[in-house]
């Protein structure tokens, strides 16, 4: 009789009631994921408005093109103030959510952009050679120009100076260079910055994305 005493104290206790309102929430960070880097996936598990303690929590997603079904890719537990975080490097676009018993959160859409570093050569004191690497999974095409942006040091903004094909270098790499001439009245003295934009099919990065005429330092 004791056993099953304890038994229906320890179901009430890790179970909510039958009309209890369970919510989840969830947060992708960084809003913009670079290929190779984690994005933070955090948020809340309530039960009629209090931490909902203890309760497994599955992360689920569907990759890109979104065409197939969510399926499970991390489980964690609630923490004593009812919150979860997920830790996960990301190879395309994902659109995920977050399952706590039959509750589910909003989708929400990562959006996994190319990795890339930008560079510069002085060629002269007058010239200079703007080149931007990209990493891509394998398999991965890319076909975009990527377009470049130079101002005078110290400029808050940079008209657009140049724009570049991308050059396949190797599976998942890309490399786009442009030369660019500088006025003699900068003494040698710029900045510089560059944007690319989505390629169809590639599945990473915002379709939506566009490069401005002018860049905002």
């Amino acid at each position: 009789m004791r056993s099953l005493l304890l038994a229906t104290v320890f179901l009430a206790l890790g179970a909510p009631a039958a009309h209890a309102a369970v919510t989840v929430d969830m947060e992708v960070s960084p809003a913009e994921i670079s290929y190779g880097k984690a994005a933070e996936i955090t948020g809340t598990a309530l039960v009629d408005g209090a931490p909902f303690v203890g309760q497994p929590v599955r992360l689920e997603g569907r990759r890109y093109p979104f065409d197939g079904s969510y399926g499970v890719i991390a489980e964690a537990i609630t923490a004593a103030d009812g919150t979860y975080r997920f830790e996960r490097k990301l190879d395309r676009n994902w659109d995920l959510r977050v399952r706590v018993g039959e509750a589910v959160s909003r989708r929400e859409r990562a959006y996994v952009f190319p990795a890339f570093t930008l560079s510069f050569r002085a060629r002269n004191v007058r010239v200079i050679r703007l080149t931007q690497r990209y990493r891509v999974p394998r398999g991965v095409r890319l076909d975009k120009p990527t377009i470049f942006y130079v101002a005078r040091r110290g400029s808050a903004r940079a008209p657009r100076a140049a724009a570049a094909e991308l050059e396949r270098v190797g599976a998942g790499r890309y490399r786009a260079t442009a030369l660019v001439r500088i006025p003699a009245a900068w003494k040698g003295r710029f900045r510089y910055a560059s944007c690319f934009r989505y390629t169809g099919g590639s599945g990473m990065g915002d379709p939506r994305s566009s490069c401005p005429q002018q860049f905002r330092f």
